[in-house]
């Protein structure tokens, strides 16, 4: 079980610690990613691809930031490495192979009624966004933001978050901050908070459930511990992502 500090007020000992390890000031760097690539020679109808990735450079102990790195490169385009760049190349270059070879597939199929013209089902959109969403204790949480669209009547947006210890880089989960049997605690908190996360009564009336449960999908700031349900998982598409944070002071006794 990890060490992990939540609450405020660090004993001097550890922040004796912290110092002799970095200046305890988290400095990031930012890439971006922009470009459209159109579907075949002569064709107008295109998918453009977008990247932007904080990810943190100094202020962390040891290897950490280069730990953490690894983390979001792995979570923003499912590779392996500490290289943004070079990550966020080879994500781009699949999704326009994915683009082209399912446009050319319908562009086959369309064969014969096809003007040249642009097409809804062929002008597609990729993007991910990255970026330090809190800090706090010895938590740095971090979300992927995701939006993918492939045509249709409209596109698909996620956010996943992901949680590290600032000291190792290493990658923290709810079993981390949380004590063993919580789950139950923090359901009927998750759903006693549901209703004020929302815009309004309507809003609540439109949930597919009301009674929710944590799902591993959490960050961390000063305010609390903030859970994120995504479309479709709790209500309607048009909610969009809902967002439910949980206090720190009504915590007390289920954190580790």
């Amino acid at each position: 079980m990890r060490n992990i500090t939540l609450r405020n007020g660090l004993c001097c000992l550890a922040i004796l610690a912290a110092a002799g390890c970095n200046d305890n000031v988290l400095k990031t760097g930012h890439f971006e990613m922009f470009e459209t690539q159109p579907l075949a020679e002569g064709r107008t109808d295109s998918v453009t691809v977008s990247a932007t990735i904080e990810f943190p450079e100094s202020g962390l102990c040891g290897d950490a930031c280069g730990r953490i790195t690894e983390g979001i490169v792995r979570m923003s385009f499912g590779v392996a490495g500490n290289n943004v760049g070079d990550a966020a190349r080879h994500w781009a270059d699949s999704c326009v192979a994915e683009y082209r070879e399912s446009g050319n597939d319908l562009l086959r199929y369309l064969e014969g009624n096809d003007d040249g013209e642009p097409c809804s089902a062929l002008s597609w959109e990729n993007s991910v966004n990255g970026y330090i969403a809190g800090v706090h204790g010895d938590i740095i949480s971090y979300i992927v933001s995701r939006y993918d669209y492939a045509g249709g009547a409209h596109g698909s947006t996620s956010e996943t978050g992901i949680n590290f210890d600032r000291n190792t880089g290493e990658v923290i989960g709810e079993d981390d901050v949380f004590t063993e049997g919580s789950g139950e605690e923090l359901r009927k908190l998750l759903s006693a908070h549901l209703q004020e996360s929302l815009p309004d009564n309507d809003a609540y009336d439109a949930l597919f459930i009301k009674d929710i449960e944590p799902n591993g999908n959490f960050i961390v700031t000063p305010a609390g511990v903030t859970y994120i349900y995504g479309q479709y998982e709790i209500g309607p598409y048009y909610l969009g992502i809902i967002k439910v944070t949980l206090p720190w002071e009504e915590l007390e006794g289920l954190l580790k």
